[in-house]
């Protein structure tokens, strides 16, 4: 029996909807939102989106207003 390859994570929601545009914008968008951001005050890799707009580190409680899928400090 063939090995069935894997689907990629970030498109695996949307199935073969949509056109392909829009799911390379989507997969482009959901990888820089899903990547991991290293906290500007105390150096964790605990920095995340917990709103859209708000940036904040499970670690030290630090938080800081940026755009929505990105945050450039």
């Amino acid at each position: 029996m063939a090995k069935l390859a894997k689907k990629k994570k970030s498109l695996s929601g949307l199935g073969a909807r949509y056109g392909i545009k829009p799911r390379k914008q989507f997969t482009q968008v959901h990888r820089v939102l899903k990547s991991t951001r290293k906290c500007p005050e105390c150096g964790s890799l605990k920095f995340g989106r917990e709103a859209v707009g708000i940036w904040s580190c499970k670690k030290c409680a630090f938080k800081v207003a940026g755009s929505a899928y990105d945050v450039k400090l």
